[in-house]
């Protein structure tokens, strides 16, 4: 059975530290709980999007969302961004006292994952302009060739592979150092598996709710935990 200090006694502990060291926490604490949130905007806005058809059909895809929608989904990409790493980072840092190798091994992942996720921004941002303009072959060709570039699909590889990665070890990690609640943890880590289910059945949406769910599941603990944090960690 996990054993948890009480939210007062979290509070009057945390409080005792360095004002710097609260305002470290607390901004970590935001970005660990805007990552999923911000990630789940971006996501939502194109759950419609036809992602496993040709190139014209996922530009056209795009067109037929709506320039609200897209602009909502660029605007939280970007956010998601700066949201993702540094909340990945916080949570690998919660861990550091009690489990210092798996905290920097999962920090290590997390960083490196997430750090191309600026390209598929760009890819996003590139395929709404050319559905912008509408569709015209040769810049739905241009934006294949850009897509299948390898240097951009090296960035999507480190960014697939880093990522899921990441999230199950912190999820691991999170679980064995009992910062947060054992089934919230596992929540966390499992949204790796169901991610790799996304990838590979682009069709199910409902697969995307699913992620987006488990990421929340355990991210808003660690949050918590973060914002709390008596600095042990």
């Amino acid at each position: 059975m996990f054993l948890f200090k009480t939210q007062s006694e979290q509070t009057s502990v945390a409080s005792s530290l360095p004002l710097y060291r609260r305002v470290q926490h607390r901004l970590l604490g935001l970005c660990i709980l805007l990552a999923p949130l911000t990630l789940t905007v971006y996501l939502m806005t194109w759950v419609n999007v036809n992602v496993s058809g040709s190139s014209l059909t996922y530009s056209q895809s795009i067109a037929a969302v709506g320039a609200f929608a897209n602009q909502i989904h660029m605007i939280f990409g970007i956010l998601a961004t700066i949201f993702l790493p540094l909340g990945f980072f916080g949570m690998a840092l919660l861990g550091m006292k009690r489990a210092p190798w798996l905290a920097t091994i999962s920090a290590i992942f997390a960083l490196v994952g997430w750090a191309p996720f600026g390209a598929i921004i760009s890819l996003d941002i590139l395929a709404y302009d050319v559905a912008r303009v509408g569709s015209i072959p040769q810049l739905v060709t241009l934006w294949g060739q850009f897509n299948a570039d390898p240097f951009i699909m090296t960035y999507q590889y480190i960014y697939i592979i880093g990522h899921l990665i990441s999230a199950i070890l912190l999820g691991i990690l999170l679980g064995r150092t009992r910062l947060i609640p054992a089934w919230t943890a596992w929540a966390f880590a499992l949204s790796s598996p169901v991610t790799m289910l996304l990838f590979t059945f682009h069709v199910v949406t409902q697969l995307e709710w699913i992620v987006c769910a488990l990421f929340i599941i355990g991210a808003l603990p660690a949050a918590l935990a973060m914002w709390n944090s008596k600095g042990d960690s």
